[in-house]
């Protein structure tokens, strides 16, 4: 059991992901001050030679609409992802969330380099979002739920206790064919925390029958993963933690010759 629950943990700190380039960070936060203050000099220094054409007065304007004056409460980084090729051309892009008193922005930039090089910008998108918005996307709340959700949610916190239990309980009673397929669920049902869509795959196969997921955009809702432990339950169903019986072999020399 402790080997297991040993697995589980593993499995859980393996899920975690390194921090994005504070550099990059840094360069992206700065390109989204040039476009709120509609500083065509110092984008235009800074981007690529297919980037620099499209950075005029009208269009820095045009899309500082979204910008919000001042300094941010606070901001983090809500997805990155890079692409190094050595020698050639590598990409960087990097989504933050800026939050303000009424409203927050998002800020995606994609950096580029040639080589050894320096980044320079080639994007830079802004999407205005209210606190309302980003609370009811990533939040996590019971209210107003169907009893699908509660159904769900029930499912994923006691089908992997049922798969660990019964796993456990197999062991004990040397049944390991029992215990590896106990810990395992089939046919997924996925459920949209937020708004309710439901999918439901038949043929699908998952270790310890549950998860939750989010994705890395802040406006994506979590997704809740139930399968159904079969052969956790056709353990208990088929009664196999009862002990073996013993065969004639088994049994002590006084009774067998009895």
């Amino acid at each position: 059991m402790r080997i297991l629950m040993a697995a589980v943990v593993m499995m859980l700190s393996a899920c975690a992901l390194p921090q994005a380039d504070p550099a990059r960070v840094e360069q992206g936060r700065e390109a989204y001050e040039w476009v709120r203050d509609g500083n065509v000099e110092a984008l235009s220094s800074q981007s690529t030679t297919t980037m620099r054409p499209q950075i005029t007065a009208p269009a820095l304007a045009d899309l500082g609409r979204c910008a919000v004056a001042g300094k941010p409460a606070s901001s983090r980084v809500v997805s990155w992802s890079s692409n190094v090729v050595a020698g050639g051309t590598s990409t960087y892009e990097v989504t933050q969330l800026l939050e303000y008193t009424q409203q927050n922005v998002l800020v995606s930039a994609r950096m580029m380099r040639q080589g050894e090089g320096p980044w320079l910008i080639d994007g830079i998108h802004l999407n205005v979002v209210s606190p309302a918005q980003v609370a009811a996307a990533s939040g996590f709340s019971l209210q107003g739920k169907s009893p699908l959700h509660y159904a769900v949610l029930a499912g994923v916190v006691l089908a992997p206790l049922l798969c660990l239990v019964t796993a456990g309980v197999a062991a004990w009673r040397r049944r390991w064919g029992w215990m590896a397929a106990s810990l395992f669920g089939v046919a997924q049902i996925a459920l949209n925390w937020s708004n309710g869509a439901w999918q439901f795959q038949p043929i699908n196969v998952a270790f310890l029958s549950a998860a939750a997921v989010k994705g890395p955009g802040v406006l994506e809702p979590w997704i809740l993963m139930v399968w159904l432990p079969l052969p956790a339950l056709l353990f208990w169903i088929l009664k196999r933690y009862r002990t073996k019986a013993l065969t004639n072999t088994q049994l002590p020399q006084a009774v067998a010759d009895a």
